[in-house]
């Protein structure tokens, strides 16, 4: 079911551009005009839609894991304003540089802060649902405060604020959203993997498991996909914190039977958001950033109302 949504949902953002002469006709025609815009605009875009939301959904759902709380992902772990501090800092250093080395900056800053994060958390006593990313949005809030300090001082508040807007229409080259393709893969490989580190590390090392190993490695893959994501489109709030939860609410807790349907759900997530994105001012567009911000808000507050009626969550007092 999930499939069918997806490929009718990639299909509908296919079509859907303000250059009318892109209709399916003329492209089965091989219209020269059309399939210059398709490939050049349509499909690169829509490619970038997927891969990303894949990417985030598949990032959640492994920091959920391996962390043993629901309300991880790399928005509420501090992993894009990380990223986000390493595309400010790749400017300041070398100025204007390839989306590549854009990357490596916003990679290094994402695992950097990932790892600092995951230090920090294992040594605290408070382990509340609630608790860790509450922390996670603090520690997000003083990079993202330092972020703009910096870009402050050196007079490119500009770029900043043109580097945290969620927004598929900025997009220009889109290499580095195809280096999401091969996290995804390891996530795929090493589903069953996280699953085990999520049981402890002493049930883990039992079964003969690398555990700090692991956790690296889904540290790894988290940073990469954040990085590249960021890069390419931005940050694309409450992807990898809502989709893991619905995904789990219907497929169960087993990642490796249910990273594939993630995957495929958070990509029809955020193709739905930037489909609604697109018509709403049409031939105009908003940025896909708000309206997931909305519509994962919505969802989100749905996911602690129905914690807190399941007594997921403590109640204080």
């Amino acid at each position: 079911m999930v499939l069918l949504v997806f490929l009718a949902m990639t299909g509908v953002s296919l079509m859907i551009g303000a250059d009318a002469s892109v209709t399916l006709a003329r492209l089965l025609r091989l219209e020269e005009a059309a399939l210059r815009t398709f490939l050049s605009s349509r499909l690169p875009r829509t490619m970038a839609v997927i891969l990303s939301a894949s990417g985030l959904s598949a990032a959640g759902l492994i920091m959920q894991a391996i962390s043993r709380n629901k309300f991880m992902s790399p928005s509420t772990s501090g992993a894009t304003d990380a990223a986000a501090l390493g595309v400010l800092l790749s400017y300041i250093v070398l100025g204007r540089v390839s989306p590549a080395l854009q990357t490596l900056f916003a990679f290094s800053a994402a695992l950097v802060s990932t790892v600092v994060f995951t230090q920090v958390i294992n040594r605290l006593k408070l382990r509340d649902l609630v608790y860790v990313p509450l922390i996670g949005m603090m520690y997000g809030g003083v990079l993202s405060a330092l972020g703009t300090a910096i870009a402050y001082r050196f007079d490119v508040m500009q770029l900043m604020s043109s580097i945290t807007l969620g927004s598929f229409a900025r997009i220009g080259d889109l290499s580095m959203v195809y280096v999401i393709s091969l996290p995804l893969i390891l996530a795929a490989i090493y589903s069953t993997a996280f699953s085990i580190v999520g049981m402890g590390e002493d049930f883990s090392r039992n079964l003969g498991l690398a555990y700090n190993r692991v956790i690296f490695l889904g540290l790894m893959i988290v940073a990469v996909v954040t990085a590249a994501s960021f890069v390419t489109v931005g940050p694309l709030p409450f992807v990898g914190l809502i989709i893991p939860n619905m995904a789990a609410h219907f497929y169960g807790d087993n990642l490796k039977k249910t990273i594939i349907d993630v995957m495929l759900l958070g990509a029809v997530f955020v193709l739905l958001c930037d489909i609604t994105s697109r018509l709403v001012i049409f031939p105009y567009e908003m940025s896909v950033g708000f309206t997931i911000g909305i519509v994962g808000g919505f969802f989100f507050m749905i996911l602690l109302i129905r914690m807190l009626r399941h007594g997921k969550i403590p109640r204080r007092g």
